[in-house]
């Protein structure tokens, strides 16, 4: 048996590629996502095979067979949405899933999991614009304990030393409210870091110390909310980007609830995974950003300052996956051992 190697920007147009070369005769064998770098985008390659040697004539200027919704039997639509509950999807998303299945080969499950995968990968969106050209102010959010200051010091350390070297920046971590807690860390990654306690100690700060840097990490100390809306105020609006930082286990409700707190008083451009190697699923996470509509930028996994953030791409969120058939996360760590970020 021939197989047939197809790369293109997503699984959808990897797809196309196959239907418009070989017609019906196409069958996927595997799939690889490329991970996403900050200087090459995400890529899709599929391994297929054909199911005769006949190629159609004219095959590469026919018209695209349009898809036809699939009329998969009973019990296997039902084993894939005790799939997607496993994994914490929400209902309103498995069933939105589920009823945008467009594959016509219902005897083969692997077809009907890529098929489903793409589907809930393409219901993620993720914000490469931030993830590319950070905001000089990165301020992130999030409720107590969720990670918040861990995340900030493994981007310091991607943004300056992990990334390709055209691509690095300039960084300094400012924590408001003037604790000294970050000191010890700071000075063993020789990442620079500055304390304001009050609005004027930050005003000096924009005016004589912020033009040395490319990008400054924002840490929200535990001050008194007027305060530190005062503070922030300071810093121009458009220098300024405001990000969320969540908890993968926390269940759907605790998220909403976390958003519904902030969402009026800043405006949040994506959203940053904490804790992703403790959760049990990503589900949760893929319907909070769905249901509010709101893009991923990065993942994080455990409390080393030095490793575990990863950008957002389709890749590394199939690798949470649980109870497929195929094991995305098997495949996106061979794929990815080497990879620094």
């Amino acid at each position: 048996m021939e197989f047939l190697t197809i790369e293109a920007k997503d699984y959808d147009q990897a797809i196309k590629i196959a239907r418009q070369r070989y017609g019906g005769a196409v069958r996927i064998n595997s799939l690889t996502n490329n991970q996403a770098s900050f200087a090459k985008k995400s890529s899709c390659t599929i391994t297929c095979y054909l199911v005769d040697d006949k190629i159609p004539e004219d095959s590469e200027n026919s018209d695209i067979e349009k898809p036809k919704s699939i009329e998969a039997p009973s019990e296997v639509i039902s084993k894939m949405r005790k799939v997607l509950e496993l994994n914490d999807f929400s209902l309103p998303l498995i069933d939105y899933v589920i009823g945008n299945l467009i594959w016509n080969d219902v005897k083969d499950i692997t077809d009907m999991e890529l098929s489903l995968v793409n589907n809930l990968i393409d219901s993620a969106k993720i914000d490469r614009d931030n993830m590319l050209n950070p905001p000089k102010f990165f301020v992130l959010h999030g409720s107590s304990a969720v990670g918040k200051t861990v995340s900030l010091l493994k981007l310091s350390l991607l943004y300056s030393t992990d990334i390709e070297e055209s691509s690095r920046r300039k960084v300094a971590i400012l924590s408001l409210g003037g604790s000294s807690k970050l000191n010890s860390i700071c000075e063993l990654y020789e990442i620079d870091v500055y304390h304001v306690g009050d609005p004027n100690a930050l005003r000096q700060f924009v005016e004589s110390e912020s033009n040395k840097y490319d990008l400054i990490l924002v840490d929200i100390g535990d001050i008194e909310k007027d305060l530190k809306y005062m503070m922030l105020d300071v810093i121009k609006k458009e220098n300024i980007g405001h990000f969320l930082c969540i908890n993968a286990r926390y269940k759907l409700s605790e998220l909403k609830h976390t958003y519904t707190q902030l969402k009026d008083e800043y405006d949040l451009r994506s959203v940053i995974v904490t804790m992703c190697d403790e959760a049990s699923s990503i589900g949760n996470v893929l319907s909070f950003c769905n249901e509010i509509d709101i893009p991923l930028m990065f993942f994080s996994n455990g409390k080393e300052i030095e490793s575990g953030i990863y950008p957002a791409n389709s890749s590394y969120i199939m690798s949470l996956f649980h109870g497929f058939s195929i094991d995305f996360k098997s495949m996106w760590e061979s794929a990815n051992k080497n990879t620094l970020i």
